[in-house]
């Protein structure tokens, strides 16, 4: 198998609220055809696609019920690029799950929840950055 991650497949339930937010709240834009059942968003070099949870679980076969969640990150150039995109995330109707602060490793992030409680970081990192591709680069001394 190869060593790649295109897209992230997300079980949702509120298609209309999570539009909302990403869309008109948050500003991002859909990707690929347009579907009402489904939300495409390009997130870098990946996909997140939202797709009603009773769909997914019988496509894939998996007690969607039983999944453990995940924690997308979003790793931004600045310290000011966490509050920035942070606020607005909020003002969308995010909600605080860890409030920003200086973290373990050098990292200043906070988390917050979409309105499905799915988790983002929105994270500066003095070891990785956002690449001119959008995926994440190691940081060059240089680059410190």
């Amino acid at each position: 198998m190869d060593q790649a991650l295109h897209m992230l497949m997300v079980p949702a339930g509120d298609m209309a609220a999570l539009r909302t937010f990403y869309l008109d709240g948050l500003g991002w834009q859909p990707w690929g055809p347009d579907s009402p059942g489904s939300l495409m968003l390009r997130a870098g070099t990946a996909v997140i696609v939202f797709v009603p949870r009773d769909y997914l679980a019988a496509e894939s076969g998996i007690d969607l019920a039983a999944a453990p969640r995940a924690v997308n990150a979003t790793f931004v150039e600045t310290k000011a690029d966490v509050d920035t995109q942070f606020a607005r995330a909020i003002a969308a109707g995010a909600i605080v799950t860890s409030p920003i602060r200086d973290r373990d490793g050098g990292l200043y992030s906070g988390y917050f929840a979409d309105p499905e409680g799915n988790g983002w970081e929105i994270v500066w990192s003095p070891v990785m950055r956002p690449g001119a591709d959008g995926g994440l680069v190691l940081a060059t001394p240089e680059t410190h």
